[in-house]
């Protein structure tokens, strides 16, 4: 028997199942279903963009509400694609159109009422034919109703769909709307209130005004969970606005609350994220007109986006971002692939940037209704936009490279735990380290890690410690510099034995945060780092490495004040009887010096290298120490990483161009800030680094060339001495602190004469001092060779000169000139390169011929505009030299002459050619490997050019005659690769080009100056070349009035003994004093008024005959005298060019028959420059 269930009455099922299942209108779907129409109508907190109370924005959490971000966003999106559409329409013809000129945005925060106007044409006033309605009403308060319902045409606007502002209206209390129908005379206005379920017949009337449209309405906020508009959501709207007024033509102004946006595009937009150009980096392309995009190192420390799409704001991105962020990081790998040899994953790059992309896409479709995310394949976008080259060139120098090989070297950091160090009492394997006893014991934070320059100083210091020392200081020797961990790789820093060593040491480990002291005390071995070092320029740089090391590997141990340090010792101490007086600076000594009677009487000794110090004085520093400890502050990471980053060459121009020498540290102090150490004591490193790489512009010299000069003039270097011998001449005589393998290169440098080095070589090359055949580097061991003065050298660097030059001192000794001042300016003759910190200099080589000409034409008439060119020069190059298209700096918009330098060839068959010469720079080995690179081969054969090739070249000629596979010679000879340049030209490298754009030199005042050309160099140089031509005059007129007195006294001298006027026979010294003063004779010299120069006279130079001698030479002296007063400086200028002329035509010629191996030279005409 079944049991029936009682399922109760037909009403009750009814009411379940009318319960159960309902049908709701459109509008009240909406309601019921926010998440799929506007999105969530709940506060959330997230994280994202912001605009603050500066307008810029801010990415930071905040609250929001999405449902009620989207409504502002229907409204604001629909006045942006008004002003698209009737600007197309515009474009196309059409009459009767006003564009959009005028969006204006206002949110009233009191009363949370919004605003949007727009003016241009308005909406149509007219009923429509099928559904009866008037127009405006039914495309704001109908559902699915829209303009973009057409699907064969494409639009590039943002809405779509039909919902748009009725979506606003049904979650508003009240929402009104005005517009004005130009075309038709009419003004519409009409309110909908409740949510849309009320609205109200339109007020139509005449109307003569401008067209507009203007839309406002009350959110209905409870239904947001909220009563009034929040001050984040006030400050999203704001954001909104300023995102549309970059992405709206600029013809279209942009108010928010009657206040003008200040956003004149989408790049300037940018600065509102990221800070103004001048302050942080970026890169802008719009290669096409639809596609525009920014790229900059990401400030999140992880990839960001900021995109739009036919104004749309794409928050989380989407397939647009993706189309050129693809480009970017497939073409950086390549580009790193190719520069660094290291692949690096897509992923690794896109970490490293910030990408802002705005774009135009046909019929967009996105995720949602909310279009965060767009979901347009790329195939139907509309159009194409490519990532340029160029663009990702510059992308990758402004630091995106550097930052993706960083990350992609975490992948390292496994390995460098091998060389982590710990905490622990024990520690073997560490060589030449002397550890604290106490080291990485429970006393471990009261040790100091001495940090020192050599295996001498630390003997020193080592002699210098107590018994109680030895607990808490240990001591640690250098190799020398330490790397710059800022720049290399992971996997070099693995490797760097000193680095390891110290990790041990001290106890580090990679990557770890040491967030406080007590995290110190408890991993570490040492609580303190000292760095002793000379206290010379290189020992700062020392400092600085060592700083620059724990800056870059363990940030957070330069936070803690105190860490890390350095100890003072003298660089100068004073010595007089039992008195002694230490001087740690030289600024100080110099000061005592002058308010102590230039301190005679005083011993003065330099302590410049540690190694000058004596035990007894290390004990002496120890008993008393000088330490200085860093602090940290804010301006201190940029100061750190502005010297020892390699990516901010332009910071330490800027940097160095402030340079006062006499801004030194406070030694006094006991605590200084990092940036203090940098700005005061680094940077003088950093100057002395330019001055050693750099020439100076007045004679051409670097501190290394002019010391070696300096030092073959005082040696007289008229008989060859070899190079190696010579090298320690210049150490000794020039106090040179360097090692003597630069020196040695350096004086090898100065005599090379083979095309390609030098015009005028200062010192001459006897031996194998280099050939073209490696560019000089296949040199003869300096033990090997030998050198000399060029007797031409004298003819530049005059020796009446030297009187009145500025000699340095070093450590009380007087050394070179701070400059020469050569007769013409050889730092054209010889041109060079040379790379110092933040700056470099790559200079041409000049015609010696035409700048001395150029001078004497000056100085014929100082006034007049030289009509004399100076062009660049090679001596025995046999190419051509021609003006090519100048270079342009894009910051500054100046041209900088460009030269294009060709090789020499000649066609001597339909498949062959014959190469004499190849362009200045390129070298005859590589040139020979490179054309085999071109071979017929069985692993090239579909990419060779050349079927073989014969070499005759010597180590001074080029004879290559390179044979063609079929058809190729006149397929190159046929195609130009620009106006100057043809194929042939092109592919077997036979020219190269130089410009004047990067001469940085310092100048008379020892400032670094950038040159534009060769004639600003010369205006330069010209008037203290002249001045010291004044000088020279004035002191050498001095000396010949001071050599007429000397002989007019001994002549008087020696005539009164020979007349008995006076008898200095058993005279005491003081009574012929005494006697010499009654007569009237001269003091010549301060010799304490003894006359020494009369009274020692010898005793058969007291006689008639010596005498008449003495008037002779009297009388030479002043014709000598009244001919140099009467020569103007321009005569002796003009008649010292006129020698060195002669004499630089005798060297031309030797030179030429030396190259040509002792032939006699024929002479030829000079190449001429071909003008375009």
């Amino acid at each position: 028997m079944v049991k029936k269930t009682n399922t109760g009455t037909p009403q009750k099922k009814n009411a379940e199942l009318a319960k159960k299942y309902k049908k709701l209108s459109a509008r009240e779907h909406v309601l019921h279903a926010p998440d799929t129409y506007i999105g969530a109508v709940e506060t959330d907190e997230v994280q994202g963009w912001i605009m603050n109370e500066q307008e810029t924005m801010t990415h930071k959490k905040y609250d929001w509400i999405a449902g009620l971000y989207k409504c502002f966003d229907e409204g604001i999106v629909n006045a942006r694609d008004h002003a698209i559409r009737l600007m197309d329409k515009l474009c196309k013809g059409e009459k009767n159109i006003i564009p959009v000129s005028s969006i204006q945005i206002t949110v009233d925060k009191k009363t949370g009422v919004i605003t949007m106007y727009n003016d241009g044409n308005g909406i149509d006033i007219e009923k429509h034919p099928e559904h009866k309605l008037w127009i405006p009403e039914m495309i704001f308060g109908h559902l699915r109703t829209s303009t973009n319902y057409e699907k064969n045409e494409d639009k590039i606007v943002g809405g779509k769909n039909g919902f748009g502002f009725k979506l606003v209206l049904i979650y508003s209390k009240w929402g009104e709307i005005e517009t004005v129908d130009h075309i038709r005379g009419q003004k519409y206005v009409q309110r909908f209130e409740d949510n849309l379920s009320v609205i109200k017949p339109p007020n139509i009337r005449k109307s003569k005004g401008k067209p507009y449209t203007k839309v406002s309405w009350l959110p209905d906020y409870e239904k947001f969970g909220i009563t009034e508009l929040t001050d984040d959501m006030y400050q999203l709207f704001k954001k909104r606005t300023f995102d549309i007024a970059a992405v709206t033509d600029r013809i279209v102004k942009v108010k928010f609350n009657d206040e003008i946006v200040p956003v004149k595009s989408f790049e300037n937009y940018v600065d509102r994220f990221i800070g103004e150009k001048s302050v942080v980096k970026r890169l802008y392309e719009k290669p096409h007109k639809r596609w525009e995009y920014v790229a900059c190192l990401s400030p999140l420390d992880e990839f960001t986006q900021v995109s739009f799409v036919n104004g749309i704001n794409t928050g989380k991105g989407g397939k647009h971002v993706e189309y050129i962020l693809n480009q970017i990081t497939k073409k950086m790998i390549a580009y790193i692939s190719k520069k660094k040899k290291i692949t690096v994953k897509a992923t690794t790059i896109k970490e490293q940037l910030m990408l802002f992309v705005n774009c135009v896409v046909v019929n967009p479709a996105f995720d949602s209704q909310t279009k965060d995310y767009l979901n347009t394949p790329i195939s139907k976008f509309g159009s194409r936009c490519e990532v340029s080259d160029k663009f990702i060139d510059k992308l990758a120098k402004m630091g995106v490279m550097d930052a993706a090989l960083s990350l992609n070297e975490v992948k390292q950091l496994k390995g460098a735990k091998k060389s982590d160090g710990t905490k622990s009492r024990a520690l073997r394997g560490v060589p030449k380290l002397m550890d604290a006893n106490f080291a990485g014991g429970p006393k471990s934070d009261k040790c100091t890690l001495i940090l020192c320059e050599g295996d001498s100083a630390k003997a020193g210091i080592v002699s210098g410690l107590t018994k109680e020392d030895r607990n808490t200081i240990g001591v640690f020797p250098l190799k020398g510099k330490l790397v710059n961990t800022r720049d290399i790789h992971q996997s070099k820093i693995n490797n760097n034995d000193e680095i390891n060593n110290i990790k041990k040491i001290v106890g580090l480990v990679t990557n770890k945060k040491y967030v406080d002291e007590k995290e110190v005390k408890k991993t570490l071995r040492y609580g303190k780092i000292l760095i002793m070092t000379d206290q010379d320029l290189d020992g700062s740089h020392i400092k600085g490495l060592c700083i620059n090391m724990f800056h870059s590997q363990w940030h957070d141990l330069i936070k803690l004040n105190d860490f890390l340090g350095f100890m003072n010792t003298p660089i100068i101490k004073a010595k007089k009887g039992s008195q002694e007086k230490s001087f740690y600076d030289e600024s100080a000594y110099h000061k005592w010096k002058e308010a102590n009677n230039n301190a005679k009487g005083w011993k003065i000794k330099y302590y410049k290298g540690l190694g000058t110090s004596t035990s007894k004085e290390f004990k002496e520093y120890f008993a008393n120490k000088k330490i200085v400890t860093f602090k940290y502050g804010n301006t201190c990471d940029n100061a750190i990483d502005k010297v020892f980053n390699k990516t901010r060459a332009d910071d330490r121009k800027e940097w160095l161009e402030e340079y006062d020498k006499d801004k030194r540290l406070n030694y006094s102090k006991s605590h200084i800030a990092y940036d203090e150490f940098i700005d005061c004591e680094m940077i003088h490193f950093s100057k002395y680094d330019c001055e050693r790489s750099i020439p100076n512009m007045v004679d051409g010299w670097k501190t290394s060339t002019r010391k070696i000069l300096y030092s073959a003039f005082k040696k007289n270097l008229v008989k060859e001495i070899k190079v190696a011998q010579f090298s320690g001449y210049v150490s000794e005589h020039s106090c040179y602190h360097h090692g003597e393998m630069s020196l040695n290169k350096a004086i090898i440098g100065m005599a090379q004469e083979f095309l390609g080095s030098n015009n005028i070589n200062a010192l001459m090359p006897n031996g194998q001092f280099g050939t073209r055949l490696e560019g000089g580097s296949d040199h003869a061991s300096e033990r090997y060779i030998f050198t000399a003065l060029n007797k031409l050298t004298s003819f530049i660097f005059k020796s009446d000169d030297n009187p009145v030059l500025n000699y340095l001192d070093d450590d009380g000794t007087s050394v070179e000139p701070d400059f020469y001042v050569p007769i013409i300016p050889m730092v054209l003759v010889n041109g060079g390169k040379g790379i110092g910190t933040g700056f470099s200099y790559e200079g041409l080589s000049y015609n010696p011929k035409q700048i001395i000409k150029y001078l004497k034409n000056k100085l014929k008439n100082y006034q007049t505009k030289q009509p004399h060119v100076i062009e660049p020069y090679f001596e025995g190059f046999k190419g051509t030299i021609s003006d090519y298209k100048a270079t342009v700096d894009k910051e500054t918009n100046k041209t900088y002459p460009k030269y294009l330098i060709k090789g020499k060839y000649k066609i001597i068959s339909a498949d062959s050619i014959q190469i004499t010469e190849l362009p200045i720079g390129t070298w005859t080995t590589p040139y020979k490997q490179f054309l085999e690179s071109l071979m017929d081969t069985k692993n090239k054969k579909n990419s060779s050019i050349i079927k073989n090739y014969r070499d005759s070249c010597s180590d001074t000629e080029v004879d290559f005659t390179i044979k063609f596979m079929p058809n190729v010679l006149a397929d190159l000879l046929s195609k130009q690769y620009d106006d100057d340049i043809n194929m042939l030209e092109k592919t077997l490298k036979l020219y190269t080009t130089k410009s004047t754009s990067n001469m940085h030199l310092f100048d008379e005042n020892q400032r670094l100056k950038k040159y534009d050309d060769v004639y600003q160099i010369i205006e330069d140089y010209y008037p203290i070349r002249y001045k010291k031509y004044i000088e020279r005059k004035e002191y050498l007129i001095k000396e010949l009035n001071k050599i007429l007195k000397i002989l007019s006294n001994k002549a008087r001298f020696i005539k009164e003994q020979c007349d008995d006027v006076i008898d200095l026979r058993k005279k005491k010294k003081q009574v012929v004093i005494q006697l010499l003063k009654d007569r009237g004779y001269d003091l010549i010299f301060d010799e304490g008024e003894e006359f020494n120069y009369l009274r020692k006279m010898p005793i058969d130079s007291v006689m008639e005959e010596n005498y008449l001698k003495l008037m002779k030479e009297m009388e030479d002296k002043k014709i000598e005298l009244e001919t140099l007063e009467k020569t103007t400086i321009e005569d002796m200028w003009y008649g010292e060019l006129d020698e060195l002329e002669k004499e630089y035509l005798k060297y031309q010629n030797d030179r030429r028959v030396r190259q040509s191996g002792g032939k006699k030279h024929k002479k030829k005409k000079s190449i001429k420059m071909k003008k375009k």
